[in-house]
């Protein structure tokens, strides 16, 4: 049964009641307790979480062999959605597939995920850790590390919440799996699709690395629809390498397209950056 309240409203009520102000307060064991759901940790085959509930309470168990503490927070928090959200199943069983952002067959999966990363990152309490400053990955990380997040979850909660016009595209195996934008991203992208070779998602694919700053890269290699060949967007990647999956964070600057325009020779010579692999016109360089 798929619950008639708001997954992030419900997580924004217990986050008031409980008074919680900061993210070492967000401790996901206790919320569980209080809430009603005592949490503990077993050897679970084929599933990351375990829903048992009898009336008003139950008990969330969670497969102790998972090693990130994100991912076990996520799992926990997952599970308690089910409990305050899906009140008439007593019993509920979630692999992680079940968890997967781009797993979108699921009505209840898709709550459970939207009630735990409400409750693991509350909006308010987050917006506070934002500084003005470009997207970027490194900023996501260090989100991660405060709330004890996966960079998955947390780089979904950051485009969420930011007035940038950003997005991030989860990548696996040389394809765009699945994408998340803020409200004023004007553009999708194209997803069920191989990744162009004019992005860094691909040239991880190819090479197995990827440049530690945010680079400038052709917008039409990610963005569906008549897209200004000249057009430029910027791209911050960082390699899951044990997932096979590459977050890319994009973020479109106007300043920085009308910049990287096509080259007029009457001009005079361009300057081009040789440490960048794509030329300015969104080819790679041939040595």
């Amino acid at each position: 049964m798929v619950s008639s309240r708001k997954p992030s409203a419900k997580a924004k009520e217990i986050i008031e009641t409980l008074q919680i102000r900061y993210p070492s307060e967000i401790s996901i064991r206790d919320i569980a307790m209080e809430r009603g759901a005592y949490v503990r940790e077993r050897a679970l085959e084929g599933s990351e979480g375990r829903l048992i509930r009898k009336g008003a309470r139950g008990i969330i168990t969670v497969n102790k062999w998972i090693a990130e503490e994100g991912r076990k927070r996520f799992a926990i928090a997952h599970e308690l959605g089910h409990f305050e959200l899906h009140t008439n199943s007593q019993l509920i069983l979630c692999t992680e597939e079940d968890m997967y952002v781009w797993n979108e067959t699921e009505e209840q999966e898709l709550e459970a995920n939207e009630f735990a990363a409400n409750i693991l990152m509350p909006e308010e309490i987050f917006k506070c850790y934002l500084k003005n400053e470009a997207p970027n990955m490194e900023t996501v990380k260090k989100l991660a590390q405060e709330f004890r997040t996966t960079l998955t979850a947390t780089a979904l909660r950051y485009v969420n919440v930011s007035q940038e016009p950003c997005a991030v595209v989860v990548c696996k195996d040389g394809y765009i799996k699945w994408y998340k934008k803020s409200g004023s991203f004007n553009h999708h992208v194209r997803v069920k699709e191989k990744l162009s070779p004019n992005t860094y998602a691909f040239y991880f694919y190819e090479d197995g690395d990827l440049p530690m700053r945010p680079e400038t890269v052709p917008a039409a290699a990610w963005l569906a629809g008549d897209v200004d060949e000249d057009a430029w967007i910027i791209e911050h990647a960082i390699a899951l390498r044990s997932y096979g999956v590459v977050l890319s964070l994009l973020w479109i600057n106007e300043e920085i397209r009308s910049r990287y325009r096509r080259y007029d020779y009457d001009e005079g010579e361009p300057e081009y950056d040789l440490t960048n692999p794509f030329t300015p016109d969104g080819k790679r360089w041939h040595w």
